[in-house]
């Protein structure tokens, strides 16, 4: 038998080389990519979806009629239009069962000042560090205005 030489036996190491390069290199960076796009992605959607429910609970819950009538700036103290911001809220993220995440809204109404506060946050479960989650938070403000109003 003929001793095989150093570079023959070493030929054919180049694949076993570039799997474990893909395998321990690569893909890990590329699931870091994919987690940084998703959480741009999600803090895009998220702002987006409080600005527009901060938006529609600041025009809604102004009493127009009154301002109309009187020039009286008053508030309507209903509920169900807080609640429709929400639905409102929901609605901009009808995609969230495909990206995977859990958004809440909470909005506090300022009275005196005539503000709207929408602060929400999302969840997002991370694929590098499996059971990991990030939280995204936003924060919006509106001024409750009345028609004609600037």
């Amino acid at each position: 038998m003929i001793p095989k030489t150093r570079r023959e036996r070493e030929r054919g190491s180049s694949l076993a080389w570039t799997a474990a390069f893909l395998g321990l290199v690569l893909i890990p960076l590329l699931m870091l990519v994919g987690d940084g796009a998703r959480l741009l992605y999600v803090r895009g959607r998220l702002a987006q979806a409080t600005d527009a429910a901060c938006e529609d609970v600041s025009w809604s819950i102004s009493d127009r009629t009154t301002w109309q009538r009187i020039r009286d700036d008053r508030y309507l103290q209903n509920w169900y239009l807080v609640g429709r911001a929400q639905n409102t809220f929901y609605q901009m993220l009808e995609e969230k069962s495909a990206v995977k995440y859990s958004p809440s809204l909470s909005l506090r109404l300022d009275w005196e000042n005539g503000q709207a506060e929408c602060r929400a946050q999302a969840r997002v479960p991370l694929m590098v560090t499996f059971g990991q989650e990030v939280t995204i938070r936003t924060a919006v403000n509106a001024r409750m205005r009345f028609a004609g109003l600037q």
